[in-house]
């Protein structure tokens, strides 16, 4: 009976100085818990953000003149497509198979809005001051394209005479431009050479006159707006899209140490497929997932040494908060004429840990998911 009373006391002071309760969605507690929140352990999705641009001609009248004028390549201008850059970044979401219900009694417990553990016995303010990554975004003001400006077709002669005053001409006579479009695309690559030696006179100090930093400044941003309007009657105009494409890991056996996903297909003359109309002749790009295994050991430990005696008692069962150790996994987007690569952190790839079954502060990385902050 002794020993009976003895196990209770020690009981219910553990759970007061423990004071939460964590339980799997999946699970049937013996008692209801009154109340409480969600959170869901992460699983990251590789995103491949592609910058694709497409060069219009409608507006290029020289373009025929541009490899004889400017020495620009032709192919160039016979391959509209392009692709310009290519970022590879891990998003973290929700796993929907990974949720738990917390009965957090008198715990702070902080919660983002995908549903991810974010800090657990620490306040807002505290949160702030530890965490390592913060999201920037950085504006940037919107400026005014100059538009080219030139008179094809169209010339006014003005002809004074005794009394006219300035700017009110009696004889306004317009008539159709004589000259060919070879001549008129000649005239403006002599324009644009002029305007490319003067830039470089202000940019070397070959220049007469006192300039101030701010008017040098002006005049060389109106010198290269003045060029690239010219420009652009020979290339024409370039737009340009992102396109993000995404990529979920799988986790079992035969795909942890490598695996590759088709993502779309390209060529310069016809532009980007998706991965399930690629055409003939087109480039396949793929990405190519590499799990680099430095957390091998440490998965193997916990799975064997961190379960606990009784049959079930394991990490999904257990009543204490979980967390993901992110794994690295080297990404690959290449094809036959491109290749980009980095590192990303998967979270599923990484093993399940249990935090201690007692009062303490946690900060976890909003990016990765990884535990970077631990106190008790």
């Amino acid at each position: 009976m002794k020993r009976l009373i003895a196990i209770i006391c020690v009981t219910l002071l553990l759970a007061s100085c423990a004071g939460y309760t964590v339980y799997p969605v999946k699970s049937r507690p013996t008692f209801h818990p009154k109340g409480g929140m969600l959170y869901a352990l992460p699983k990251t999705r590789v995103c491949v953000s592609v910058t694709f641009s497409k060069r219009n001609h409608e507006q290029a009248p020289y373009a025929a003149f541009a490899s004889e004028m400017l020495g620009i390549d032709t192919s160039v201008i016979a391959a509209p497509f392009a692709i310009e850059n290519i970022s590879i970044e891990g998003v973290n979401e929700a796993d929907p198979n990974l949720y738990y219900f917390i009965y957090p009694r008198r715990l702070s417990v902080n919660i983002d809005s995908r549903h991810l553990l974010r800090s657990v016995g620490v306040n807002n303010d505290d949160y702030d001051e530890y965490e390592s990554h913060t999201e920037r975004r950085l504006q940037t003001a919107g400026h005014e394209t100059l538009a080219a400006e030139y008179n094809l077709y169209d010339r006014a002669d003005t002809f004074y005479v005794r009394g006219d005053r300035a700017g009110k001409p009696s004889l306004i006579s317009t008539k159709k431009d004589s000259r060919s479009l070879r001549q008129r695309a000649m005239s403006a690559a002599q324009r644009l050479d002029e305007i490319q030696n003067k830039r470089q006179q202000l940019l070397y100090g070959d220049y007469e006159g006192d300039y101030s930093p701010e008017t040098l400044k002006y005049l060389l941003q109106r010198l290269a707006e003045q060029e690239q309007a010219i420009e652009q009657q020979f290339v024409g105009t370039t737009a340009r899209e992102t396109v993000r494409f995404y990529v979920d890991p799988k986790t079992d056996r035969a795909s942890l140490d490598s695996q590759t996903v088709v993502l779309f297909g390209f060529s310069p003359r016809l532009g980007m497929r998706s991965s399930g109309a690629i055409e003939p002749g087109m480039d396949t790009v793929v990405c190519t997932l590499k799990s680099l295994n430095t957390l091998r050991n440490a998965t193997r430990f916990v799975k064997q040494s961190t379960s606990g005696r009784k049959k079930g008692d394991n990490a999904g069962t257990r009543r204490t908060f979980k967390y993901r150790q992110a794994e690295t996994v080297h990404v690959t987007v290449h094809s036959n004429t491109l290749r980009y690569e980095t590192d990303v952190r998967i979270a599923q790839f990484g093993p399940v840990v249990d935090l201690p079954k007692h009062k303490f502060e946690a900060i976890f990385d909003r990016n990765t998911g990884d535990l970077i902050h631990y106190k008790n």
